[in-house]
């Protein structure tokens, strides 16, 4: 049968419809990788600096303890933990443990908290028993970390850590499900200085 030239027509538009898709297809796969690259890179964006978290001085001021650190206090985090841990900064006070934490928070922002620490040691891999009812804020000032409760009036800080706390399903061993993975840092200081 002889191929007339609409049966052309119709074979060369059907190749070039072929065509056509095949580069909408490619197109949007590149697309679709350098969106979900943008995406990663979005959240993938802060990056823990330990220098955040290496203890240079700790004292009280006011009343409320405070650690200075080499880098940025509370600048960073661990954005691979996502919502399966925290830094902390931890304070060993007379009136008691508490820590500030630093974890992945919304649009790339670290979200800070309080808590009190009932555990009578702070030890790598051990489970921290806490009292989440504090009246603490966090106070971050450059390189210096505070918190901050007008009622406590903290008079000596005994031991100052930062640490990595990883978040892990609660059992009979651990009820918080949270223990200390790493420690940046410490300091013991026999008699704690009044910062001005």
């Amino acid at each position: 049968m002889p191929v007339g030239p609409l049966d052309k027509i119709f074979k060369l538009t059907i190749l070039v419809n072929s065509m056509h898709n095949r580069q909408i297809v490619y197109l949007f796969i590149i697309f679709a990788i350098l969106f979900l690259g943008s995406l990663a890179t979005l959240a993938y964006g802060v990056t823990l600096h330990e220098k955040d978290y290496i203890i240079t001085n700790f004292g009280i001021k006011n009343g409320n303890p405070l650690i200075t650190v080499q880098g940025t206090a509370g600048g960073s985090y661990d954005p691979s933990l996502g919502d399966e841990g925290y830094q902390a900064y931890v304070f060993d006070t007379d009136k008691g443990t508490f820590e500030i934490t630093v974890a992945e928070g919304s649009s790339n922002k670290p979200h800070y908290s309080t808590d009190q620490i009932l555990a009578k040691v702070i030890k790598l891999n051990e489970c921290l028993i806490k009292n989440r009812e504090t009246h603490g804020k966090p106070l971050f000032e450059n390189n210096t970390v505070s918190y901050v409760d007008p009622n406590l009036n903290v008079t000596k800080v005994n031991k100052v850590y930062t640490a990595q706390v990883i978040s892990d399903d609660p059992d009979e061993k651990c009820e918080t499900g949270q223990h200390i993975r790493k420690i940046y840092s410490n300091q013991t200081n026999a008699t704690s200085s009044q910062v001005n």
